[in-house]
């Protein structure tokens, strides 16, 4: 239905619009503003035509606000899902290659590297705990920071995926930092 188009309203035709119109009320929304009392003052509508113009508009206009919000709750409800399902998601990622970045990153042979590993694989205990206390929190966070966090949980997960099988020194220092990094901003989100 046109807003401009008074007609489509019940117990308006051509002439009560032009009316309308002359009368500064030419929308539906102006028309569903107007007071009733006002509306039965313009010539040859009274009260009666007032009451059934002003039901007939609650109907059409009610409608098309109540959709309105509906659609816009409903969009806001979907972002907030996709965010919370990314958010899981790169939980339950993250887990898999801390598991399995320890696996690879095991110095066989290589004392040199143990130091590293340990100190890997006790920031990796950490940030797995940080991780069971971030799905408990997970509905309080912001969506700000439920973005930030997917964010630096992607970036630590695809430097875990790229972790190869002869690891240097430099492999062990990137990964420790970057799962140090994650841990604090898990930290201080639930603080």
């Amino acid at each position: 239905m046109k807003k401009e188009d008074l007609t489509q309203v019940k117990h308006i035709g051509a002439a009560r619009m032009k009316l309308l119109n002359d009368s500064g009320i030419t929308t539906v929304k102006k028309l569903y503003e107007i007071p009733l009392e006002e509306l039965a003052q313009i010539e040859t509508i009274g009260e009666r035509y007032a009451k059934l113009i002003k039901d007939a508009v609650t109907e059409v206009y009610e409608p098309s606000l109540e959709k309105v919000a509906t659609k816009t709750e409903s969009t806001k409800e979907k972002k907030i899902a996709k965010i919370d399902r990314d958010l899981q998601k790169q939980i339950n990622i993250l887990n898999k290659r801390v598991k399995q970045t320890n696996e690879k990153l095991k110095p066989l042979g290589k004392k040199k590297y143990l130091p590293l590993y340990i100190d890997v694989k006790n920031r990796s205990k950490t940030l797995k705990a940080r991780l069971k206390a971030l799905e408990q929190l997970e509905g309080d966070l912001p969506k700000k920071v439920k973005k930030k966090i997917i964010k630096k949980a992607d970036a630590l997960s695809k430097a875990m995926k790229n972790v190869g099988q002869k690891p240097k020194k430099k492999t062990y220092t990137t990964l420790s930092q970057e799962i140090q990094l994650l841990t604090k901003m898990l930290r201080e989100t639930s603080s």
